[in-house]
């Protein structure tokens, strides 16, 4: 009788606890410092709509995508992207 060995893996105990490190990651400390220094250099209102704009149009996207390949594979980012093809595994590392 043949018994699968199941990889057991750590995970998030609270999906609060999962949003905070994925903003924790994405924002990070320079940027809460550089972001008033960049909208007043630029602009204010006239940088802060085009910003919120690419935000939402390619940032959010991307980061959806990110987390939905990590999710279906359980694996890390260059190991995932690496599923799809061997040449991904480059924009799982990009992305750390």
């Amino acid at each position: 009788m043949t018994e699968l060995l199941e990889e057991r893996r750590e995970s998030w105990g609270t999906r609060g606890g999962f949003i905070l490190a994925a903003i924790g990651s994405a924002v990070g400390l320079g940027n809460l410092w550089g972001f008033p220094y960049k909208l007043y250099s630029y602009g204010g209102g006239a940088f802060l709509i085009p910003y919120i704009v690419a935000l939402f149009l390619v940032g959010i996207p991307i980061m959806i995508l990110e987390f939905s390949i990590g999710h279906y594979t359980q694996r890390a980012a260059p190991d995932a992207f690496k599923r799809g093809h061997k040449r991904f595994e480059i924009a799982g590392w990009w992305g750390i």
